[in-house]
């Protein structure tokens, strides 16, 4: 179990299986914490996305980071819960979006690499 501090004060523990991707959170999110999509739900944490990311890969989570097609940041993605990479829509996620990363359980993430190069980033096959 993996120990997420919430900004709260409290605690909430995860399996590194629930973990799908973390950012840090929007303004009208929680501003300051980072948002952390669970299989089927999203947290927050007051830990920095560097301090989850060491966090969840000492726990044996494989992180790739991904780019989100409109803001220059990096999204830490647990590769183990990918199910597959899909090519994006523009006319649906705006024409920087390339690929689909759709989740076990369904939850999708649109992201500006090319399918290849996130199967590739991924461990996927073709």
């Amino acid at each position: 179990m993996i120990v997420i501090n919430m900004p709260g004060g409290g605690v909430e523990h995860v399996e590194g299986k629930e973990i799908l991707w973390f950012r840090k959170a929007f303004q009208n999110e929680w501003d300051g914490a980072t948002m952390v999509r669970l299989s089927a739900r999203r947290i927050y944490s007051r830990e920095s996305v560097d301090e989850l990311t060491a966090k969840f890969q000492a726990a044996g989570v494989k992180l790739v980071a991904f780019t989100p097609p409109d803001y220059p940041i990096h999204i830490p993605v647990n590769a183990g819960t990918v199910r597959q990479v899909k090519i994006a829509d523009p006319a649906h996620y705006g024409p920087l979006a390339r690929s689909i990363l759709e989740f076990f359980g369904g939850a999708l993430l649109a992201v500006k690499e090319d399918p290849a190069v996130a199967r590739g980033m991924l461990g996927l096959d073709d």
